[in-house]
C-alpha cells in the first residue's frame, strides 16, 4: 500500500478507486487487486508559508497561515532556511508548538517506525516494541491499561525461511512487559514472492483471537485457522480450512499476441488474503480471499478464484466447525468486507451496471447474515473520481457511514433496511442544513471496517466519543504540480443525526487521517514532506490536537517521523 517516490521516502495520498483510473491503482489490480482503502502514499506534510499560526480557533483567513513565535518550540535540530531559485522554503516543524490556553492531557498511542506513546501535556514520547503498521495487530489489553501486539516483526519482509509470531504485552508507558513466540510458520518463496500471508482478529475484549494463515505450495495455497488465547499467550492447534489451487491459465489466443520482450513470458500468481473477521458475539467468523493468475508479458486481464469459509466458534474461542458460505463466495471480487452489526457482515465495492462500459461511479453495498446467506443489496452513486476510505460503523444503531474526501459527500446506510441517505457539501461552505434526524437513539458503538491488523490503514472519518458529531478530512480533487499530492481542505464537522455540516476547521498540516480522543479532543495526522497546500516541504509527520467543540488547536507535535504520518490507534 505504499510506494517510494524519489528522495521523499513514503508518499501518502488517497488513491482513486476507479478500476480503470490508471496509475498505481491499476497496477495494484494487476498484481493483488484492490480493497476499499484509503491507499497510502505521501511525502512529508506541511502548513502554510513558514508554519501555521496556532490561534485559538482555526480560520480560513490568510493570517491563519502566518507564523508568530509559539510559546513552546523546543527542537533538537538547527533551524534551516533552504533557498530554491532565490525563494526561501519552509523550515522544519518544531517538535511541539502550542498556543496560550488550556493544555490537553492524556496519551496517544500511534505507530510510525514502531509503537510509540505520546504524552499530550509534555510532548514526551515513549518508544515501545518494534511494530509495523498494516502487518502487526495491536489492540487494547483485556485488563487494565496497556496494549497487546500479535507481531510478526521484520522476518516476513526479509524473506526469512520462517517467521516467528509473538504475543507482546505492552504496558501503559509503552514498555514491553512480556514477549512469547506462539508460532513460527514456514515462509516459502516462489519467483521471489513471499509465500506466507496472514491476518488476525481479536474478540472477547481482547482476550481471544483468530490467526489466519495462507502458505503457498507451488501453484496452490494452504489455508489454516488457529484460535489464540491472548491472555494465556498460547496458540491453539491449527485447523486446516482448505487447499486452493490457483485458477488455470488463460487460453492463449491464436494467432499468439506479441509479447513485451522486456518481461518474462511467465504467469505470476498472488493471493489477496486471507482475511478474517469475527462477529461481535464471538461465536461466528468468516475467512476469505482470492488468488490471481496473471501474465504481465501478455498484458491480459488476470484470472481470479475466490475462496471463503464460515467458522463456528465454541464459547472458549476454539473452532467447532468450518463450512462453505455460498453467499460470501458469490459477491464481487476485491470488496471490502466487515461486520457492521452483530448479525450482519457487509461488503462494499465498485459495481457498474454495465461492466463493458467501465467504472461509472456506481457502488454496491450488500449484507450477509450469520449463516453466510445474502440478506440484501443496494447501490449508491459516488463521483467517478471519489476518494473513499473505510466505513465507520455504529453497531449499536445499525448505521454505516462513508466519506468521500474529494467529493465532500457523507453517506449513511441503514444496515438492515439498506436505506441510503447522502449529503454533499459545498467546497467553501462553513455550515449547511441537514436531513431529518435518523442516526439512532442508542449510545453509539463505533468500529472501523477492519481486523485487528488494520490492513486498511488510515481513517478519513471518525465518530466523536459522545456520539454527537462526525469528523472527516477533506482533500482538493486535483493534486499540485510538484508533489502530486492533493491540498488539504481541513476537517469537516458533521452532525451525526442530521448529516448537517456544523463547522469546518482550517488545516494546520496536510491532513490524511482523523481520530476522536477521550476528553472531547480530535487528532489530525499530517503527512511527512507535504504542506497543507500539497507542495513539498522538509517537514516530518505531525499530529495536531483540536478541541472537538470549536476546533481550536491546542497543540501540534511536529517531528513524528519521515516515513509515514502517525497511525493513531483507537483510544
Amino acid at each position: 500500500m505504499t510506494e517510494r517516490r524519489g528522495d521523499q521516502g513514503f508518499t501518502v495520498a488517497p488513491q482513486r478507486l476507479a478500476p480503470d483510473g490508471g496509475g498505481p491503482a491499476r497496477r495494484r489490480i494487476r498484481r493483488i487487486g484492490f480493497a476499499l482503502v484509503l491507499a497510502i502514499s505521501a511525502g512529508i506534510f506541511t502548513i502554510g508559508w513558514l508554519g501555521p499560526r496556532l490561534s485559538d480557533r482555526p480560520s480560513f483567513e490568510i493570517s491563519f497561515f502566518a507564523t508568530p513565535k509559539p510559546s513552546i518550540t523546543p527542537s533538537p535540530r538547527p533551524t534551516r532556511q533552504p533557498v530554491d531559485n532565490g525563494e526561501a522554503l519552509a523550515t522544519p516543524l518544531p517538535s511541539i508548538t502550542r498556543p496560550d490556553g488550556p493544555v490537553p492531557t492524556g496519551q496517544v498511542a500511534f505507530v510510525t517506525d514502531g509503537f510509540q506513546i505520546l504524552d499530550l501535556a509534555t510532548g514526551a514520547i515513549s518508544r515501545g516494541p518494534t511494530a509495523t503498521a498494516w502487518r502487526d495487530a495491536i489492540f487494547g489489553a483485556s485488563a487494565g491499561s496497556g496494549w497487546t501486539c500479535v507481531c510478526v516483526g521484520g522476518a516476513l519482509d526479509a524473506g526469512a525461511p520462517s517467521v516467528p509470531i509473538r504475543i507482546v504485552g505492552i504496558g501503559p508507558t509503552g514498555a514491553t512487559i512480556d514477549s512469547t513466540v506462539i508460532a513460527e510458520p514456514a515462509n516459502p518463496t516462489e519467483n521471489g514472492q513471499q509465500g506466507l500471508t496472514l491476518d488476525v482478529d481479536a474478540f472477547d475484549g481482547g482476550r481471544r483471537g483468530l490467526l489466519a494463515l495462507a502458505t503457498r505450495h507451488g501453484s496452490s495455497w494452504r489455508f489454516a485457522l488457529s484460535p489464540i488465547d491472548v491472555d494465556g499467550r498460547r496458540l491453539g492447534a491449527p485447523v486446516l480450512v482448505g487447499d486452493v489451487a490457483a485458477p488455470p491459465p488463460r487460453p492463449v489466443p491464436s494467432p499468439r499476441p506479441s509479447l513485451d520482450p522486456s518481461i518474462p513470458d511467465q504467469d505470476e500468481m498472488y493471493v489477496d488474503g486471507p482475511h478474517v473477521r469475527v462477529a461481535p458475539g464471538g461465536r461466528v467468523a468468516f475467512m476469505w480471499g482470492l488468488i490471481q493468475r496473471y501474465n504481465p508479458a501478455r498484458g491480459d486481464d488476470p484470472t481470479i478464484k475466490v475462496f471463503a469459509w464460515r467458522v463456528a466458534l465454541r464459547a472458549d474461542g476454539s473452532i467447532e466447525a468450518v463450512t462453505v458460505p455460498p453467499g460470501l463466495r458469490a459477491i464481487p471480487a476485491y470488496c471490502a468486507i466487515s461486520f457492521a452489526t452483530a448479525d450482519r457482515l457487509v461488503w462494499f465495492c465498485p459495481h457498474p451496471a454495465d461492466g463493458s462500459a467501465g467504472y461509472d461511479g456506481t457502488w454496491q453495498f450488500g449484507t450477509l447474515d450469520l449463516d453466510g446467506r445474502i440478506a440484501g443489496t443496494t447501490e449508491l452513486t459516488l463521483g467517478a473520481n471519489a476518494y473513499t476510505g473505510q466505513f465507520l460503523f455504529d453497531r449499536a444503531n445499525g448505521k454505516a457511514y462513508l466519506w468521500d474526501a474529494t467529493g465532500l459527500t457523507i453517506t449513511r446506510i441503514d444496515v438492515h433496511s439498506l436505506a441510503v441517505e447522502q449529503m454533499t457539501f459545498d467546497a467553501v461552505a462553513r455550515s449547511s442544513s441537514g436531513l431529518a434526524p435518523a442516526g439512532g437513539s442508542a449510545p453509539v458503538d463505533w468500529h472501523g471496517a477492519d481486523s485487528a491488523v488494520r490492513q486498511y490503514g488510515y481513517t478519513n472519518i471518525t465518530g466523536g466519543l459522545d456520539g454527537e458529531r462526525l469528523y472527516a478530512v477533506g482533500l482538493d480533487p486535483e493534486p499540485t504540480g510538484d508533489s502530486g499530492n492533493q491540498p488539504s481542505r481541513g476537517v469537516f464537522v458533521i452532525d451525526r443525526s442530521t448529516l448537517a455540516l456544523v463547522d469546518r476547521w482550517a488545516p494546520a498540516a496536510n491532513y490524511l487521517a482523523v481520530t476522536a480522543l477521550p476528553g472531547g479532543l480530535v487528532a489530525a495526522a499530517g503527512m511527512p514532506g507535504i504542506k497543507e497546500d500539497g507542495r513539498f516541504a522538509p517537514w516530518e509527520g505531525s499530529l495536531t490536537i483540536h478541541d472537538g467543540t470549536d476546533g481550536r488547536i491546542l497543540v501540534r507535535f511536529g517531528q513524528l517521523g519521515t516515513d509515514n504520518p502517525p497511525l493513531v490507534l483507537d483510544p
